[in-house]
């Protein structure tokens, strides 16, 4: 019975001393474990976080470089807008010196359509007229004065009013001239091919007395017909058809001396 106990109490000993260590390492294995799984978390997490990071890096640096072309592209536009503003400003000084100039001599435009005005005041009710616009004067002329219907032969009242126009003309030097005929929309029937030709034909007749009769220098002097194009009034009144047939005398500044002033502009 003694020995029956003493074998008991040994094979119970060696059970206890060998579960004890197993019971052990199984719970430092899953501690083990459980330890592997959050630092496999942690390292996909921290792999996720460098992806981002560096599509972040990758956007940022693509903002940056946008960010300096917009920079120079709008650096250019400045320096474009700043020249635009120098030329405009130098262009608008330059005119203003010449506008002067004009002024100095007694030249101006304005001046020259008063003294237009005056000269030809006696001709107003045979239908002379002096405008003036954008720059430019203009002596109107109705046919009436200057020819008889359907000739481009100038009449002796036409040729007395071109001598004051001449006079001038002669006097301003450094104008321009641009002779335009025109006409009514009624169809020549005979001496021209049409209008036009007309128109043209008589600008050349007063273009000639100018040139023969009064001396007027002709490297200035520019002819022209518009026909029926250039209408002033309604053709199908015969008030509007009078007005329509006319010579137009168009005296504009001599611009050489501005380009020249623009050219030596630093």
């Amino acid at each position: 019975m003694g020995k029956l106990l003493l074998s008991v109490s040994a094979l119970l000993s060696v059970c206890l001393w060998s579960c004890g260590p197993n019971k052990e390492f199984l719970m430092e294995r899953e501690k083990s474990d459980s330890l592997n799984r959050v630092i496999g978390q942690m390292t996909a997490q921290n792999n996720q976080l460098s992806n981002q990071i560096t599509q972040q890096q990758a956007a940022l640096a693509g903002s940056q470089t946008e960010i300096a072309k917009m920079k120079s592209q709008n650096a250019v536009a400045m320096q474009e807008a700043y020249d635009c503003k120098v030329a405009k400003e130098a262009v608008a000084r330059r005119m203003e010196e010449f506008n002067q100039a004009l002024e100095a001599n007694g030249t101006s435009m304005k001046e020259i359509r008063k003294k237009a005005e005056l000269a030809l005041a006696q001709f107003a009710e045979a239908g002379v007229e002096v405008t003036y616009k954008n720059g430019l004067v203009y002596i109107s002329m109705q046919d009436e004065l200057l020819f008889s219907p359907g000739s481009a032969k100038l009449g002796a009242k036409g040729q007395e009013a071109l001598a004051v126009v001449a006079q001038v003309l002669n006097d301003n030097p450094n104008l321009k001239i641009y002779v335009v005929g025109h006409t009514d929309s009624v169809k020549v029937t005979k001496g021209f091919t049409d209008n036009w030709s007309l128109s043209t034909e008589r600008a050349n007749s007063v273009v000639r007395v100018l040139r023969d009769q009064y001396q007027v220098t002709m490297d200035r002097v520019t002819s022209a017909g518009q026909g029926k194009y250039d209408p002033v009034a309604d053709n199908s009144t015969p008030e509007g058809r009078a007005k329509n047939r006319r010579t137009d005398i168009i005296l504009n500044p001599d611009l050489s001396r501005f380009w020249e002033m623009i050219d030596k502009q630093p």
